[in-house]
């Protein structure tokens, strides 16, 4: 895939990996440098920030889960969960992106980096509640998925790296991908509050703010990670009928001929972008996956055309995959 190598001669990632599941036959795949001042080449092991990804890969198959159990149901009131508070928004609502809180907001700007964590938790769930709104308007959001984590918090009583590691367990969903990576990762963008290039560590500003251990993000991995991770969960007699049943809450969906899914995607398609240029893509009808990771926001996501590059890189990645 000549194209990759030439995005990272042009300056829009120094590493990706890439890496695919179709027809039974695994390939992957990888180039470039831990950052562009490095002679250290990655390699097929080396974990990625996904960033994003974080919220299809932890977040939304743990509550399928539960809902499969039967231990918590999609349209409970997130309001069961958070008593200080007025709500109509349920689970599903926040899932799916459909529960009127706005975008994003600067959590570590809001709240005294003073206080500690469960205070901190504390005050940015009274932050998003202040901002709810009556627009269900869909509107990708990372405080739903915040909240989502502080729920699973809640319902298990413990922190999601421990919640996860226990959901990999009990499904039988072996992986390394992991909140606290223990290998050097490639660079991501410069943090102004660490004043230093997040290595080893969440990119994300909020995550990092609540210890790098959230619903929204801070999970690492290689692209085979994500490929046989998924794998493994398509298998499980409860991931497809759940994500069926709730028309893929949580995951994108390829829209229209020029998504970053690829020009030739078909709408049956599910998967997921991360803000520092990863994203994964599956056809459930074939169990066809295949994921692309980059480090694009290295040494700033403010990049010429950085967005569209990576669609481009994306739909040309995607394609080769999927529409042969």
């Amino acid at each position: 895939m000549d194209f990759l190598q030439k995005n990272i001669d042009s300056g829009l990632y120094s590493a990706y990996q890439s890496a695919s599941l179709k027809n039974g036959v695994f390939s992957c795949g990888h180039g470039g440098t831990f950052d562009f001042d490095s002679a250290e080449k990655i390699n097929d092991f080396t974990q990625f920030d996904l960033a994003s990804l974080t919220k299809a890969i932890v977040t939304v198959p743990i509550f399928y889960n539960l809902f499969a159990s039967e231990k918590l149901s999609e349209n409970e009131k997130i309001s069961n969960f958070f008593s200080d508070f007025k709500s109509e928004i349920t689970i599903l609502e926040l899932l799916s992106h459909t529960s009127g809180f706005p975008a994003w907001l600067p959590f570590y700007e809001l709240v005294p980096a003073e206080k500690s964590l469960e205070e901190r938790k504390k005050e940015i769930v009274k932050i998003i509640f202040e901002h709810q709104t009556s627009d269900k308007t869909k509107c990708y959001s990372d405080l739903n998925y915040l909240l989502l984590g502080f729920i699973l918090e809640k319902n298990f009583n413990q922190s999601i790296d421990k919640i996860f590691e226990n959901f990999k367990k009990i499904n039988k969903l072996d992986s390394n991908l992991t909140y606290r990576p223990k290998e050097r990762t490639p660079k991501t963008a410069f943090s102004k509050l660490r004043n230093n290039f997040p290595e080893k560590t969440v990119e994300d500003e909020n995550s990092w703010f609540l210890g790098g251990i959230t619903a929204h993000a801070g999970i690492f991995g290689s692209a085979a990670e994500v490929v046989k991770y998924f794998d493994k969960l398509l298998k499980t007699p409860w991931f497809l009928p759940t994500a069926k049943k709730l028309n893929f809450a949580g995951f994108d969906r390829p829209e229209g001929d020029n998504s970053n899914y690829g020009k030739s995607a078909k709408a049956r398609y599910f998967g997921h972008l991360g803000f520092t240029g990863t994203a994964f893509l599956i056809d459930p009808e074939t169990k066809t996956i295949a994921a692309l990771l980059t480090n694009s926001t290295h040494p700033t996501p403010d990049k010429s055309e950085r967005k569209e590059r990576m669609r481009q890189a994306r739909q040309q990645f995607f394609d080769s995959v999927f529409s042969k």
